[in-house]
């Protein structure tokens, strides 16, 4: 098959979780046999003209970011641009996901021209909401009722909303789309209570060949980090309150005071958590306890769940998948975990982590507390976690049922 991927952005110029996989799933088609092209996009003021690296094509986009709830469904120059590349690859199969940003929802119609077999994943909320979905429902409901109504939208982003934006996407999912897949029945559980109906899971998985970390690299990184003598709770990804970062420094204080070891190590933007720690009002030696690395690079980022004892996820929204959770099994490292979105379906609360709601902070310290202080269960539940990241979670799997729905 002749299989064009969509995606806003793509390594090396993007650097998202989901450009991420969609690279890896181009690997794996093209290691099957298959011709796998890639239309991603870069900023015009980087480069103004179209970029073409082998079988990956960027188009030159940008606009004003409060327009994007306008520009997401339609840039007649953009769609005049992906009209020119489908016709000129000729693709069996269009796979988008994510477009909600630059590529638009309008490459659907266009791919449409071209063939039947158009697929979408929603990795996101976005789809359907217009930022991150942690509506005060949703949390109450332990993150059963995600049904988002206008008032809700509004809150999110005010006079940005787009009273048109979830009409016009559903209509091009029916119109243009043959299969809509999400990567968690939370997520296929949300976008039916929002009108995106009849989904199919396919989860996210990684290659674990190349998940390890030499003991000489994960020593440098502890000594550059100053992690010796430390036992390391690994936090990361988009900081934000919805992340639960609040709760996880409350959380931390309480946690400090029996295990005076105990250190954070963040994953993130330094500017962010610092506005975060300051947000969160807690005593100023607590900083004693936490080192944010900045972003890191893959291979740090390797890195740091192999320098690490705990992975924590504490999600206050409907966080999808997490692909943090996955990196940190395969890497033997047990997940405290969110209830809110897919981290429930890929950790198994009592055997590869636990999972609880991040607000109530004495179970949530608690269950930190015990894996920090049980050496045994720590690798016991490591252990469990590499074996169902390898069973469930891998890329091989993820391809192979991918390529199974493109030849229903």
């Amino acid at each position: 098959m002749k299989i064009l991927l969509l995606n806003d952005d793509y390594p090396p110029r993007g650097a998202s979780s989901v450009g991420t996989i969609v690279e890896g799933l181009a690997k794996e088609y093209g290691e099957r046999g298959h011709a796998v092209f890639i239309l991603t996009s870069h900023r015009r003021e980087e480069n103004p003209g179209i970029l073409r690296m082998g079988n990956v094509v960027s188009l030159p986009i940008s606009y004003r970011a409060s327009l994007r709830h306008y520009r997401c469904l339609r840039m007649g120059r953009v769609s005049r641009m992906i009209d020119e590349e489908i016709r000129r690859i000729q693709p069996t199969v269009v796979h988008a996901h994510n477009i909600h940003q630059y590529l638009t929802y309008d490459a659907l119609r266009i791919a449409r021209k071209h063939t039947d077999r158009i697929v979408i994943t929603l990795h996101d909320v976005f789809s359907f909401s217009f930022a991150r979905l942690s509506t005060a429902k949703y949390l109450s409901s332990l993150g059963e009722d995600a049904h988002m109504t206008w008032k809700d939208h509004v809150q999110s982003v005010g006079w940005e909303w787009n009273p048109l934006r979830n009409t016009r996407i559903r209509g091009a999912f029916r119109k243009n789309v043959r299969w809509v897949t999400v990567v968690s029945n939370a997520l296929g559980r949300a976008a039916a209570q929002n009108g995106i109906e009849n989904a199919t899971l396919i989860y996210n998985g990684i290659d674990p060949a190349p998940w390890q970390c030499g003991e000489a690299a994960v020593n440098a990184f502890r000594a550059k980090h100053g992690l010796e003598g430390r036992r390391v709770l690994l936090f990361g990804g988009r900081l934000s309150v919805d992340k639960g970062a609040v709760e996880l420094l409350h959380a931390l204080e309480c946690i400090r005071r029996e295990i005076p070891s105990v250190l954070l190590l963040v994953m993130g933007d330094t500017e962010r958590w610092q506005g975060l720690v300051e947000h969160a009002q807690v005593p100023q030696n607590l900083a004693a306890h936490w080192r944010c690395t900045g972003w890191l690079e893959r291979p740090d980022v390797l890195c740091a769940n192999y320098a690490s004892d705990i992975a924590v996820i504490p999600s206050l929204c409907l966080d999808t998948f997490n692909m943090m959770n996955v990196e940190a099994m395969a890497a033997r490292k047990p997940v405290v975990g969110t209830i809110f979105g897919g981290t429930p379906e890929v950790v198994v609360h009592g055997e590869t982590g636990f999972v609880c709601d991040p607000r109530d902070i004495d179970t949530f310290a608690g269950y930190l507390k015990t894996l920090l202080q049980d050496d045994a269960l720590r690798e016991r539940m490591g252990e469990a976690g590499r074996q169902r990241a390898q069973e469930y979670f891998t890329l091989e799997k993820q391809a192979k049922e991918f390529l199974r729905l493109y030849q229903e």
